[in-house]
């Protein structure tokens, strides 16, 4: 089979793209355009967190927390996939070697070097591990159901999203095919010296710069759920309908931005590459998750019933939140979560606090 060619081909003004991926090196450490715009995006998932919990009834306070174990999640996931689906080896490259302790020089076998070979799709697998760890430990004790977790955590999660991307650019990578259209651009092949310093060895071929599509796409989804689906939609869902519809979108846009990509993980002569079989399949489950089920449907209205789970469980996320700024602040409780305070629930939440678990709720929402 040969390629599916999506995009045409014209004759055009070729742009050069000759950036250094790299801004400045402190003996073996270098600071990439990558990881900062990749920090960006997480820094702008920290500061929505809090707001966004509270929008769909979840704690605050673990928004707060959630800032550690996701991104640590992500990191894990999105390195690991990406050796397994596209490059095996690293897999079994355990080796570290150490040049020099000052300045520190170390070489880190494939296996160990985390930031570097992440695939999306493991990044999302890892989140997810994370979540329902944190959830365990936290949210169950509360009663609230882990796709209410999920649903708001993607709603963070897509302002990270097209950060990537533009990272992607910056550090020449993730190149398309070679094109002759006029928006094509000259990536640098850069290289390093006998020094170990970053050299531009020349440029490759006009290809379609498919990051910057993507990055497109992901602030136009990050638009869409922020200005429209979240005022209109919050708390109003099953819970997990808001998960999976958005996983569903956005791996469309993945799978539809992947035809312009070089092929990855699977011979040249395929019509689909790796990108193309890992979308698929969560695009085909999501779509049936959400209009062919009756637990996440999004076609149908929300019963009695479920409405008011939801509206109880943010009302435990409510005054969980009110006690654990109360006990920081030293004050006394607020008059409504001390009046539905029991004395053997008390007793129960300080035996908790004293060994670090959180109490249990009264709610399954």
């Amino acid at each position: 089979m040969r390629r599916a060619h999506l995009f045409p081909s014209f004759r055009g003004i070729r742009v050069h793209w000759d950036m250094n991926p790299i801004i400045a090196r402190i003996g073996a450490i270098e600071l990439r355009w990558y990881g900062l715009l990749f920090a960006t995006g997480l820094l702008l998932c920290a500061w929505k967190a809090p707001h966004y919990f509270k929008l769909w009834g979840l704690p605050k306070h673990h928004a707060e927390r959630l800032t550690l174990w996701v991104p640590i999640g992500m990191l894990l996931g999105a390195h690991y996939i990406h050796l397994i689906f596209y490059e095996w080896d690293g897999l079994f490259d355990l080796s570290i070697e150490v040049n020099s302790l000052w300045p520190l020089d170390v070489h880190l076998g494939r296996f160990w070097a985390l930031g570097s070979g992440l695939a999306s799709h493991g990044g999302g697998l890892g989140c997810l591990l994370a979540l329902w760890i944190f959830w365990q430990r936290n949210g169950k004790q509360l009663g609230i159901a882990f796709h209410r977790y999920a649903d708001a955590v993607m709603m963070v999660a897509i302002w990270v999203f097209p950060w990537v991307r533009l990272g992607n650019f910056f550090n020449h990578e993730l190149v398309g095919r070679v094109t002759e259209g006029p928006w094509a651009v000259q990536f640098t092949d850069w290289g390093r010296d006998a020094t170990g310093a970053f050299v531009a060895r020349g440029y490759l071929e006009p290809r379609h710069p498919v990051v910057l599509y993507e990055a497109i796409l992901y602030f136009a989804e990050l638009a869409f759920a922020t200005l429209w689906f979240q005022p209109r939609f919050a708390r109003k869902l099953r819970p997990g309908a808001t998960f999976y519809l958005f996983l569903m979108i956005h791996f469309t846009l993945r799978f539809i931005a992947e035809f312009a990509k070089e092929s990855q993980g699977v011979d040249d002569g395929w019509l689909l590459n790796m990108g193309h079989l890992l979308s698929l399949p969560i695009v085909l489950v999501c779509a049936y998750l959400i209009f062919g089920t009756k637990r996440f449907n999004i076609l149908t209205p929300l019963t009695a019933e479920e409405k008011a789970k939801i509206d109880e469980s943010a009302r435990l996320a409510e005054e969980y939140d009110a006690r654990l700024d109360a006990e920081k602040s030293g004050e006394p409780l607020p008059e409504s979560a001390a009046k539905e305070e029991k004395p053997d629930a008390a007793a129960a939440r300080a035996k908790a606090r004293k060994k670090g678990k959180p109490n249990k709720g009264r709610a399954d929402a």
